[in-house]
């Protein structure tokens, strides 16, 4: 039988207010963005026009579009701001094993990984972060850079075909759409399905909205910085 992980218990915070807050805008104003921008990319359907008369016409689903762009770009530089206070003013550390940047333990962890899946050897002994959540970070990190970029141009044509070749702005048109459908496919399939869809915690990951991890989970998810934890307590 399958272990049930949701059990309440001892519990030890994992995120801070500040992290879950961010995550909360991510998710509302992604979902938004995708809504609006595959509406008004696809238009010519009837349900397309149907759902667009409802919120306004098509200068209502941009302007949608464009202030939860913004908001969600805010939510970007907000966490900019927050790594350079850490790491400024609380001298905290950027780097090191619970750290969120790439290191050579990921690549080792996956093939770890790929040889339990194999029954080749033992699963891997995550830390802070798995390679899979590394890539869940960076993907939003650098995809909204580019996503934001391809939309201005596209919000601001006439400005910026002044400063760049006019093909420049069709084929930010075509990127903006194909890295939004890379978008919704990957968050839908992958991360829904590695973070929130895990079935031992079915029906979801909680600790990004509670911000507090159960001490089972924490000792079999990230059994490196659980034994880390415990050292720095004795």
């Amino acid at each position: 039988m399958m272990k049930n992980r949701n059990t309440k218990g001892e519990t030890y915070q994992r995120f801070h207010v500040l992290h879950r807050v961010l995550h909360l805008i991510i998710i509302f104003n992604f979902t938004l963005l995708a809504v609006t921008g595959f509406l008004l990319h696809f238009s010519e359907l009837a349900v397309s026009r149907f759902l667009i008369f409802l919120i306004g016409g098509a200068a209502g689903a941009g302007w949608l579009h464009r202030f939860c762009a913004v908001f969600l770009y805010m939510g970007i530089l907000i966490h900019a701001i927050w790594l350079l206070y850490y790491k400024l003013v609380l001298k905290g550390r950027l780097g090191g094993p619970g750290s969120i940047l790439p290191q050579k333990k990921d690549a080792q962890d996956l093939m770890q990984n790929l040889r339990y899946i194999f029954n080749r050897g033992t699963p891997p002994r995550f830390d802070r972060y798995n390679y899979l959540q590394k890539v869940d970070y960076w993907a939003v990190m650098i995809g909204m850079q580019s996503m934001g970029i391809t939309g201005l141009l596209m919000w601001f044509p006439e400005t910026f075909s002044g400063i760049v070749p006019g093909y420049v702005i069709n084929m930010a048109f075509h990127f903006h759409f194909h890295e939004a459908v890379l978008a919704v496919m990957y968050i839908g399939v992958v991360h829904m399905s590695d973070t929130h869809l895990v079935p031992d915690i079915f029906p979801m990951e909680k600790t990004i909205f509670t911000g507090r991890i159960e001490k089972q989970r924490f000792m079999e998810d990230h059994p490196e910085e659980w034994k880390r934890r415990q050292l720095t307590i004795d």
